[in-house]
């Protein structure tokens, strides 16, 4: 592979980049110097690619400072008030690529943490600016480069796969190395796969005709350009067996905004069943905004639709309309390629997933909740629970997560994406629960995980007969013997305690460290055990023993298992059905 071309770089306190306006024609190479320089070549798209556009704010950052700093004017007093103006102006040059006002925002950070410290010296101030977009640099070349692994590995695993289709550019002009879109064929180069790509050409701007095709070519990797309304047809002919864009954002559901024309691709793959992949680093995705239709399009000017190569070809009196992206729904789009691995649907709970280092769905999570889901809708059916009432949670020790039922959310009505996600101390997941609050009793759940390290799921019925029994304070023995799976005697008991009380979880847990499953007060019960299925099954035991020992006390006087054979029962059950 050739030497890949860089947009943007830093040598020694200088920042330059390539003029992409003037690409394929010209290599121009310009310095910026100052924040209006930078706000203008935004604008200008000198630079452009959400990746290189976050660059280029965190670089006009550092620009500003240095300037005042060089004017006399900027001191430690007004340090993080000046960078946070910078910052601010500069975020108005593009509206719609968060990557910008994800970096511009870093930078404030950056600054507070740097005056926090203590340190009075000004010039270091400014260093400490410097420092982090070298830090941002080499950050953004390793994300590409990971994205373009996963990706690879995605394309590697297509059958007969040997041409990918892209829209726009986002490769290494769009960012600093690599690319994003691009990143799998530059990787699969360097493995040794033969790799074509088909590059729209991006009306009206020709990013794809322009820039992908000039640097396709220049890193030795076959391109095809073609016109943006060809792309159904190379796909109808078989000419492509993968589509790969980038993003300039992405909403927290996954619908992703990318450059206009983008929306109509995807359909066109999905219609003919072909992979549509969106590749980005995770700062691309907007995790406060819940879908497309909050993402702020751009809208450029009509010049550049009513001329092409100096020739007007629109007349005067014809209106023009130029979204410089369009949204396409989350519904189009096969997997995300990140930085930290591939997100596939569901997005909402994939993407916080891969942005917190935790297994995605269709892995751990997914299969929790889906646990979770199943089983709080069975104690409905069972006779258990009614409504929204009693909860269900599964665990994952080895990620340190729960799944939980959440409040107030009528179990018949609820799916296994409304199953909420938190850390097995409580601590709510962010994105995983944005729809609904995890379950009141959810101090008890967390409880009963640090008493019990060996418990893994836990039932809380509402069940009639286990709620009668503990209301009317009548100890529950072994009336059967499956109770033996219960405890060595009598089922624990805990007092009335409000439900959802820091009392009720200590005394719960406490009750359950020498036994699987408990009775609550005017509650219900408790049931836990090293899997679901078990945990249920032992929910379901409780409610037939304490059904069981109803009935006899009506028959007559309850005769219970021998106490001296109780402890052999118990130790009996605990292999049962393993």
């Amino acid at each position: 592979m050739r030497m890949l071309p860089k947009p943007i770089w830093l040598e020694g306190r200088q920042v330059f980049m390539i003029d992409q306006t003037k690409l394929p024609v010209e290599l121009d190479v310009i310095e910026i110097r100052t924040e209006e320089q930078m706000w203008d070549a935004i604008k200008r798209l000198v630079v452009r690619g959400a990746p290189a556009i976050g660059l280029a704010g965190a670089f006009g950052v550092y620009l500003g400072a240095a300037r005042k700093l060089e004017q006399g004017i900027l001191t430690r007093d007004n340090f993080i008030a000046e960078v946070h103006r910078t910052g601010a102006y500069l975020d108005t040059s593009r509206p719609t690529a968060v990557n910008l006002h994800w970096a511009v925002t870093r930078m404030d950070g950056v600054a507070e943490a740097l005056v926090a410290s203590g340190e009075q010296d000004v010039h270091k101030l400014v260093q400490g600016l410097l420092a982090e977009c070298e830090a941002m640099l080499a950050e953004d070349i390793a994300a590409c480069r990971a994205i373009g692994e996963y990706g690879a590995d995605l394309l590697e695993a297509i059958p007969g796969f040997h041409t990918m289709l892209t829209h726009c550019n986002a490769g290494a002009l769009a960012t600093s190395m690599y690319g994003t879109a691009l990143a799998p064929a530059y990787i699969m180069q360097e493995r040794g796969n033969n790799i074509a790509v088909y590059s729209d050409e991006t009306r009206p701007l020709l990013q794809g005709a322009r820039l992908t095709a000039w640097e396709l070519s220049q890193s030795g990797i076959p391109v095809t350009s073609i016109c943006d309304n060809m792309a159904g047809v190379v796909m109808a002919q078989g000419k492509v067996q993968a589509v790969i864009v980038g993003a300039d954002r992405i909403a927290s559901n996954g619908d992703t905004a990318n450059k206009i024309g983008t929306y109509t691709v995807a359909i066109l793959a999905k219609e003919h069943g072909i992979p549509f992949y969106v590749a980005a680093p995770l700062s691309t995705v907007d995790f406060a905004i819940a879908n497309g239709t909050q993402i702020p399009i751009e809208e450029r000017k009509e010049e550049e639709i009513r001329q092409f190569n100096g020739r007007q070809t629109v007349p005067d009196d014809a209106a023009v309309f130029n979204p410089a992206f369009d949204v396409t729904p989350a519904q189009y789009i096969t997997a995300i390629i990140t930085e930290k691995g591939v997100a596939y649907p569901p997005f909402q709970q994939n993407l916080v997933a891969l942005r917190h280092d935790m297994p995605t769905t269709g892995s751990v999570v997914y299969e929790l909740q889906q646990q979770v889901a199943k089983a709080a809708k069975q104690m409905v059916k069972d006779g258990l629970a009614s409504g929204s009432f009693g909860n269900v949670s599964a665990a994952s020790r080895e990620h340190n997560l729960l799944a939980i039922t959440p409040s107030g959310v009528v179990y018949d009505e609820m799916e296994a994406e409304d199953i909420c996600i938190v850390q097995l101390d409580g601590t709510v997941v962010e994105g995983y629960t944005n729809r609904y609050r995890p379950s009141s009793e959810l101090p008890m759940h967390c409880a009963i995980y640090e008493a019990r390290a060996d418990v893994n799921a836990i039932v809380h019925t509402h069940s009639p007969y286990c709620t009668a029994y503990a209301s009317a304070g009548k100890p529950l023995g072994p009336v059967i013997a499956e109770l033996g799976m219960i405890a060595p005697g009598e089922v624990p008991q805990v007092g009335y305690y409000l439900p959802g009380s820091a009392e009720l979880a200590r005394d719960t847990a406490n009750a359950l460290t020498q036994a699987n499953g408990c009775l609550l007060a005017n509650h219900g019960a408790v049931a836990v055990a090293d899997g679901m299925s078990r945990a249920y099954m032992l929910a379901q035991i409780l409610e037939d023993g304490a059904k069981a020992a109803t009935l006899a006390g009506q028959i007559g006087a309850v005769e219970y298992i021998p106490p001296q054979d109780c402890a052999a029962l118990y130790e009996k059950m605990k292999g049962y059905g393993r």
